[in-house]
């Protein structure tokens, strides 16, 4: 694909909205932010880390598990709604653009703001994630087949990614992971993870969709690291760019009957 069949402004970077009428400009600002991941990176935990190595490091995390077959339920009357989720550059214009609607995400909490309109349509899930510790962002990451996520790096210094694998190809090897030069697949249930701000890149080589659960959590850092992971957390969840995204991700499927 050509850049010019990107849609105009998608992935561009601009300006970082903290208020209505404040801004930083977002590039300069996303460079710093990922040369002080680079100092925290020796701080946090070995990652990334799959199966029960992941859980060992993180028994909260088998919450989720317990919960696996409601998590499902509430996946399975989601997609009946899929055509009404939105893509990640719909809801986040300057984030990561993939072609078409082949990613979409379902978004429950950004920055710690739960979006009460969607987590309505998946009661169990939500009630799941509410008994982790420190979540700040939950979403259902829907990845079409033949897709590709490009290499990147997030910007959520100190903070910790899950993903909690829901729905897997057939052929699990052919969609994978890569994360630091490490590489995964995913399987049902076993779950993955590591540091949003380490390299990490996506590719779905079969026809099949990919769901997994994600979610980003807490590292616990040292002083004076965690004063400045949550200084960057409040300023973030206060921003009219992260208020934006709540807005846009909220679409408001209709509610489902908790189990």
């Amino acid at each position: 694909m050509t850049t010019t069949d990107v849609p105009q402004g998608v992935g561009q970077k601009g300006r970082f909205y903290l208020t209505k009428n404040i801004w930083v400009p977002q590039e300069p600002l996303e460079k710093l932010n990922l040369k002080l991941s680079d100092w925290i990176l020796r701080n946090m935990p070995k990652l990334p880390l799959s199966g029960e190595d992941a859980l060992k490091s993180f028994p909260v995390l088998a919450e989720l598990k317990k919960s696996h077959a409601q998590i499902k339920a509430d996946l399975a009357y989601l997609l009946s709604h899929h055509e009404e989720i939105p893509t990640l550059h719909e809801v986040h214009p300057r984030d990561l653009y993939v072609p078409g609607r082949a990613w979409r995400t379902f978004i429950l909490k950004i920055y710690g703001h739960e979006i009460t309109e969607n987590t309505a349509a998946v009661p169990d899930t939500m009630a799941a994630i509410n008994r982790l510790p420190g979540v700040h962002t939950a979403l259902f990451s829907i990845l079409a087949g033949r897709a590709e996520i490009e290499p990147h790096r997030g910007s959520a210094a100190g903070v910790v990614r899950f993903h909690y694998p829901l729905i897997v190809p057939s052929e699990p090897e052919k969609c994978w992971i890569e994360i630091g030069g490490h590489h995964f697949f995913w399987e049902e249930g076993v779950p993955l993870v590591f540091d949003d701000t380490r390299e990490h890149w996506v590719k779905n080589q079969t026809d099949e969709t990919r769901v997994v659960l994600i979610i980003d959590f807490n590292a616990n850092m040292p002083f004076p690291v965690n004063l400045y992971t949550g200084l960057r957390y409040e300023l973030g969840r206060r921003s009219a760019e992260v208020k934006a995204v709540y807005e846009r991700a909220a679409i408001g499927v209709p509610p489902r009957n908790a189990a």
